[in-house]
């Protein structure tokens, strides 16, 4: 005979970075340190407070944690990885990629783009179009003098 609790919360535990313990309370009912499953290619931590669905199979316990109080907007077919509806990461179904990241993201390792790279003021190939014909005058290698006041209109 199979049970479904809907429960809150009251703690969740990485084990050993591979394991998730999850604890919870529904209707007097209290699971103690039950091992949570969760989709391949996700991992999180929940915390105390949000919900979550016990299914007890027997001795068997399996927990599935959800929040739905902070989820962004997706569309059919969009998948999301998000913390709150301000900080994500979107596969669109057209194709692209949204990504909120409120601090910044931050790249380890080489970026390799094939395509171009668009920012708030243009492409970057017009920026590189720009420097490349960008030329100096005389001889690089010799030393120069400080430009002044009447070189810069100070």
């Amino acid at each position: 005979m199979m049970k479904f609790f809907t429960s809150v919360v009251t703690s969740c535990k990485d084990i050993a970075g591979k394991l998730r313990n999850i604890s919870g309370k529904a209707n007097g009912v209290v699971f103690d340190n039950r091992q949570m499953m969760q989709h391949f290619g996700f991992i999180s931590i929940p915390k105390a407070g949000e919900r979550c669905l016990f299914l007890q199979f027997g001795n068997v316990v399996i927990a599935v944690a959800s929040d739905g109080k902070d989820r962004p907007a997706v569309k059919e077919g969009e998948t999301a990885l998000y913390r709150k509806k301000e900080h994500y990461i979107i596969l669109k179904d057209d194709g692209t990629i949204a990504i909120k990241a409120e601090g910044g993201v931050d790249v380890d390792g080489d970026l390799r783009v094939n395509g171009e790279v668009i920012d708030k003021v243009g492409k970057l190939s017009k920026l590189r179009d720009t420097f490349n014909q960008h030329t100096h005058v005389g001889n690089l290698g010799a030393p120069t003098a400080p430009p002044t006041q009447q070189d810069t209109g100070v």
